[in-house]
């Protein structure tokens, strides 16, 4: 399931004998990257998006969608919603120490700030597998679970499912639902004082038109009508190679998060400017080359970096690569790498934007 950082923001810390040292640049880049295979690389979008998702709100009184997402990867459609009350928020920064075992954390939010957010998530799947999975995961304080009714259907609940050895007690509990949704297994997770509280909340989903659910989401959220003006906006002061074109970003028919977007158009336009680089330094075409360190070198004053920077560590690694491009390698723990198969990893094969040799050959035999 997605559960907790399902747009691949925040950020973690791990330490400690368990996981290894604290968490890199280089790592937090490769889990974008990661992220960001999975929005381009799919199968074809549009078909996968014929079939729906699950349309679910909490119409609980004085809730709303912070936040939502819909993405297609290699088992089909899958996304996500945040749901808060009160004011907005923020995605925490949490360290991991100890052991697969008896891990803790620190950094993460209030109680009380917590339990104003529920997450909603769907997947492919069968349920009975999605609860199985749930009951080996880490149960630092053993299992107890009921069955609750929700949507008019029969969730599996976990009473107990923190994570951590120092989550939870009384007053603050971490809960999670499961249940079938067709073809879906939807999950809500949800931070509650006790199980009263979470049944409350299980009670206020509720099942919509694909309209309604479009009007509830905020300005941060792109739904498919939108992406065409979203790009254009997000296009605005970022330099372009000849013969661009904003239909180069895809538009996968699905309701996406600002950040995924703005993720999707700068990698475009960086994947460009990184292939015309690559070439011109393998025919010694010096104009073409400085041509692209100059655009990529603005790419610190992207506005739409700068809004996502906040949630999370993709305009990092776009500024990274972008200042390390003159010197054509990516140091790392005092060693230098290649820089193309860095920039590689944006995505750019699977946006169809090859850097290297041989990934052009395999794109031409196709």
């Amino acid at each position: 399931m997605l559960g907790r950082g399902a747009w691949v923001r925040g950020a973690v810390e791990v330490a400690g004998t368990g996981r290894g040292a604290r968490a890199s640049l280089a790592l937090l880049g490769a889990a974008l990257v990661v992220a960001l295979a999975l929005v381009v690389g799919g199968p074809n979008a549009q078909a996968a998006g014929a079939e729906a998702s699950p349309r679910l709100l909490l119409d609980g009184p004085g809730w709303r969608v912070q936040d939502a997402n819909e993405e297609v990867g290699r088992e089909g459609l899958y996304g996500s919603v945040e749901f808060v009350t009160g004011k907005p928020i923020p995605y925490e920064t949490i360290r991991i120490e100890g052991n697969a075992k008896r891990e803790t954390e620190s950094g993460m939010l209030p109680p009380a700030t917590r339990q104003r957010r529920v997450e909603l998530s769907w997947n492919r799947g069968e349920l009975a597998e999605a609860v199985e999975t749930q009951r080996h995961s880490l149960h630092p304080h053993g299992q107890a679970w009921v069955e609750l009714p929700v949507a008019g259907t029969t969730a599996q609940v976990d009473t107990k499912a923190e994570f951590f050895a120092n989550q939870g007690g009384p007053g603050n509990r971490e809960m999670t639902a499961l249940w079938q949704e067709g073809p879906f297994v939807v999950e809500l997770s949800a931070a509650v004082p006790d199980q009263a509280a979470f049944e409350e909340r299980l009670g206020w989903v509720t099942k919509v038109s694909t309209a309604t659910w479009e009007e509830a989401m905020p300005a941060k959220v792109v739904i498919s009508s939108e992406h065409a003006t979203a790009v254009a906006g997000m296009l605005k002061g970022i330099p372009t190679p000849k013969g661009f074109s904003a239909s180069r970003i895809p538009n996968e028919g699905l309701t996406k998060n600002r950040y995924q977007v703005g993720a999707t158009v700068t990698a475009t336009v960086s994947c460009l400017w990184f292939r015309q680089w690559g070439a011109a330094r393998r025919s010694g075409d010096t104009a073409a080359e400085a041509e692209a360190e100059k655009a990529m070198a603005t790419s610190k004053h992207w506005a739409i970096l700068h809004e996502m920077a906040p949630e999370g560590a993709f305009p990092e690694v776009v500024w990274t690569l972008a200042k390390e491009m003159p010197s054509g390698v990516w140091t790392w723990d005092g060693k230098t790498h290649p820089l193309l198969p860095k920039a590689e990893a944006l995505g750019c094969a699977r946006l169809g934007i090859p850097l290297l040799p041989e990934k052009m050959r395999a794109q031409r035999e196709r």
